[in-house]
């Protein structure tokens, strides 16, 4: 049976980085600033509240660490694609008739997630236990076109982390991420009907 999933609402030190990806001596350098590759480092704190439900078993989890198009939580991708938009003169289509969102398109990703803050709540406890089992993307967005109505692949949609917490005295409050994504920014939509 797959483990339950759930989106995590809140975030502490959100931090970001994005540059051009270098080229390598004997690669050709991109035709314009819509072909350029960039490295896009993603770095923060999850806050997640998980606790144990029995005395001595695992209860296991898996938190999606996912992009917020509200920007009132989540990952924070906005920020670096707009920085990179207005440093570097990156074309963007109007704003209507159709509504486009700045995306990354990933050609290669590293995400870690790893524990950052746990409590027993009880001394007495016996075998309490916490765990960072494994992370991977999140499955990307499907449905997206550019504003060419080609379709938008690998569109980087946050991490999925699966957790355990054992004894229902045990809390893991937070899992620490730091997502390495190389990719193109792009302008996307995903409004088919």
């Amino acid at each position: 049976m797959p483990n339950p999933t759930f989106i995590v609402p809140t975030f502490d030190g959100q931090n970001w980085l994005i540059t051009p990806a270098a080229l390598a001596v004997n690669q050709a350098p991109p035709k314009t600033i819509s072909d350029q590759e960039w490295l896009l480092v993603l770095s923060g704190v999850a806050i997640i509240n998980l606790q144990g439900t029995l005395p001595d078993d695992w209860l296991h989890q898996t938190v999606t660490i996912g992009l917020d198009p509200l920007g009132k939580s989540g990952i924070d991708l906005n920020s670096p694609l707009q920085y990179a938009v207005s440093r570097w003169a990156i074309p963007v289509p109007p704003p209507a008739p159709l509504v486009y969102t700045l995306g990354f398109s990933l050609v290669e990703w590293a995400p870690f997630a790893g524990l950052n803050s746990v409590f027993e709540k009880n001394t007495g406890s016996v075998d309490a236990g916490f765990a960072v089992n494994a992370w991977r993307p999140t499955p990307f967005e499907l449905d997206a076109i550019d504003i060419h109505n080609n379709p938008v692949s690998n569109l980087f949609q946050g991490i999925d982390v699966d957790l355990a917490v054992r004894n229902k005295n045990a809390t893991l409050y937070r899992v620490g991420y730091n997502i390495t994504l190389l990719g193109k920014i792009v302008s996307s939509r995903s409004d088919l009907n």
